[in-house]
C-alpha cells in the first residue's frame, strides 16, 4: 500500500511539475485577463453612455436606475472597474426620479 502512495505521490508531482501544464494553465490565465478587460471596457462604455442619457434628460425611473446599478455598475465593478463609473453612477442616484411615461415624452422631445 506504501509503494502505491509513493508512485501516486511521484505521478501527481511529475503532473504538476511539467511545463505543459504550467504553460496551459498561464495562456488560460491570459485569456480570462484579456476577456475581463474587454468586458470592462464594454461596461463602462456602456455605462457611460446610459448614465449621459438619463443625465442629459435630466430625470431617470426607477427602473433605469435599478437596471444601471444592478445589472451595469455591480457586475462591472466586481471585475474591478474604476471609480469613474461610480461617480457617474452616483451623479445619476442624484437625479429626480420620473415616470416611464414622463421619461418617454422627455426622450422624444430631446
Amino acid at each position: 500500500m506504501e509503494s502505491l502512495m509513493q508512485t501516486i505521490v511521484a505521478v501527481v508531482i511529475a503532473v504538476l511539475s511539467s511545463n505543459g501544464l504550467w504553460a496551459y494553465l498561464q495562456s488560460k490565465s491570459k485569456a480570462t485577463s484579456a476577456r475581463d478587460r474587454m468586458l470592462l471596457g464594454i461596461g463602462h462604455a456602456e455605462i457611460f453612455h446610459t448614465a449621459e442619457r438619463y443625465i442629459q434628460r435630466g430625470g431617470i425611473t426607477t427602473d433605469e436606475l435599478e437596471d444601471l446599478e444592478k445589472y451595469l455598475y455591480k457586475p462591472y465593478a466586481e471585475l474591478g472597474g474604476n471609480g469613474t463609473a461610480q461617480a457617474i453612477v452616483e451623479k445619476c442616484k442624484q437625479l429626480k426620479i420620473i415616470s416611464a411615461s414622463e421619461a418617454e415624452r422627455m426622450d422624444k422631445d430631446a
